[in-house]
């Protein structure tokens, strides 16, 4: 089982195929289930639907309930029960479900990791230089990736399947963006848990901020996915933020997030858990001690 393999182990598409009829039917014998997917239809690969089902049961949305086939109860309440509002709320839950850590367990293994093979993925694209870095294809990556990791054993990508599998997943959970190439830019993911990262209150240390992202994302600075990617890098060939400074790619989302009007970046006079933004060229820039929350605006 390997996420980022796509032929064999399903799309984020026909994931969010079998949510919809799911939470529209129910709780149904597995045939039943992917024929109301389309599974004998001529225009329909059955295979698809058949293996993205057994992928994501044994990923732990979907169970066995009594000979029948059903979303996780918790899942399912969270889902609700609007087809619509379940594919709008899919993408927060799937994130939550690849960055657990039961399905990370096997962090460094080829095959049957789960979804390990994708969090190490996430984590090494977004520790690059998003200024610099050509995500146009698998052969503009793979001699950066060469220069970095040494370890054959632990390569991320190994082929284009895998790579695309990354560009494909990394843009629906909100890590990334499409367009003449992949922009790197988890604005969005970190958009969708901001109220769990400042959960009670309103202002944090800006490096307190930083810590309670990783803590939810791992894949973000200082993530325990992101710390075993980054332990393997070649500091010849990466370069690690310096003291204080974050990822181009999660100062891109905070840059992001307070242009939206959802925080706001304060430089105090104390500089304790203060950090520092890095733009083009590794330079420094904006500092920030602090960082709150803004509540968005209702409209008139």
């Amino acid at each position: 089982m390997s996420i980022l393999n796509m032929p064999s182990d399903g799309l984020f598409n026909v994931l969010i195929v079998l949510v919809r009829a799911s939470v529209s039917l129910g709780a149904k014998p597995r045939q039943d289930l992917l024929r109301a997917c389309g599974a004998e239809l001529s225009m329909v690969e059955p295979k698809q639907l058949n293996q993205t089902l057994t992928r994501w049961t044994e990923l732990g949305l979907f169970e066995s309930v009594g000979g029948s086939v059903a979303i996780v109860e918790g899942y399912r309440r969270e889902l609700g029960r609007s087809a619509d509002n379940a594919e709008a709320r899919l993408r927060k839950i799937v994130r939550t479900i690849t960055l657990a850590p039961e399905n990370n367990s096997r962090f460094w293994e080829s095959e049957e990791n789960r979804s390990a093979d994708l969090c190490r993925g996430l984590s090494w694209i977004l520790a690059q230089n998003v200024y610099s870095i050509d995500t146009s294809s698998h052969a503009k990556i793979q001699p950066l990736e060469n220069d970095q990791i040494s370890d054959l054993s632990k390569r991320i990508f190994q082929n284009d399947t895998r790579w695309n599998g990354l560009r494909t997943w990394m843009v629906y959970l909100g890590f990334g963006r499409l367009g003449a190439q992949v922009t790197i830019d988890p604005t969005e993911a970190l958009r969708d848990v901001l109220a769990e990262i400042f959960y009670n209150q309103e202002t944090l240390f800006a490096g307190d901020f930083v810590s309670k992202a990783a803590e939810i994302l791992p894949v973000l600075d200082g993530g325990r996915y992101r710390k075993q990617i980054e332990d393997i890098l070649n500091p010849v060939a990466w370069g690690a933020p310096i003291e204080s400074r974050i990822s181009t790619s999660l100062s891109r989302a905070i840059q992001r997030l307070e242009r939206e009007g959802l925080i706001a970046a304060e430089q105090r006079s104390d500089r304790e858990g203060g950090i520092v933004l890095q733009g083009t060229g590794s330079q420094a820039w904006r500092e920030m001690t602090h960082i709150r929350r803004l509540m968005p605006k209702k409209a008139k």
